[in-house]
């Protein structure tokens, strides 16, 4: 299949992947933490464990398969592609294409909108280098950790037996999967405030995305617009908070 060169469509591709990948690595990590913060939360959960045990299963399953849609060569939307597209169409990122989407959003006053755009970033070669390097050093994880878990027992069963599976997830840590997400999910964040405000993307991944620091701080109001990450860890929080209540009524004398 040929890749699609469109940036807008990549974007657009690349947003629903990394949605579907946080939520379903952010949810598993954050019933675990609850779990093992409440001795109450343990024992309701306790109940029904081929339930949860079966959701953790869909969810490593659903992840795996998610982020080796991003790194697969063979499809027409993916990482390699995402980038393709931004070194073939560098133009986009010039400040005269940003002032244009700029004024199309209603940045209607010129002196303003040029005061902006003196501000302005503009994608240059030093920049995809950086990028490029920082996709490839995740992309190490993917190699080592994902790759044969996808190949040879999720989309082909090339391997059999309760040992060999676990040799095949063992590749990776629990920690490496949850950064590649929030990874991913900022590259995102990054190349849309590139492409729409003219921000030079900062790789840089903050502390914030840790999935126990989201679910034990407290909720934020203010904050509507929040990543899949954290929409999904506030309704985990939500759900657990839910059965630990239930748990101590049960427990009640």
């Amino acid at each position: 299949m040929k890749k699609v060169f469109d940036f807008e469509k990549q974007l657009s591709n690349f947003d629903l992947e990394v949605t579907v990948i946080a939520s379903y690595v952010y949810a598993e990590v954050a019933i675990q933490h609850a779990a093992s913060e409440s001795k109450e939360l343990r024992s309701i959960l306790n109940r029904t464990p081929t339930f949860w045990k079966t959701c953790f299963a869909a969810f490593q399953s659903s992840a795996y398969i998610a982020i080796a849609r991003v790194f697969d060569g063979n499809s027409p939307y993916n990482i390699d592609a995402l980038m393709e597209s931004m070194e073939r169409n560098m133009h986009l990122f010039s400040k005269a294409e940003l002032g244009k989407r700029k004024a199309a959003s209603g940045y209607s006053d010129p002196s303003k909108l040029a005061e902006y755009m003196d501000k302005a970033h503009e994608l240059g070669g030093a920049d995809m280098k950086r990028i490029r390097r920082a996709v490839e050093r995740r992309r190490l994880f993917f190699d080592k950790a994902i790759l044969h878990v996808r190949h040879r027992y999720l989309a082909h069963r090339q391997t059999h037996g309760s040992t060999n599976v676990q040799e095949l997830y063992g590749r990776g840590k629990v920690k490496e999967m949850w950064l590649l997400s929030c990874f991913l999910h900022h590259l995102h964040v990054q190349l849309w405030s590139l492409y729409h405000n003219g921000h030079k993307p900062n790789l840089r991944v903050s502390s914030r995305y840790s999935p126990k620091v989201m679910y034990n701080e407290p909720q934020n109001l203010s904050r509507p617009n929040s990543g899949p990450h954290e929409r999904i860890v506030r309704e985990v929080r939500t759900l657990m908070q839910m059965l630990e209540k239930s748990a101590r009524i049960a427990n009640a004398p």
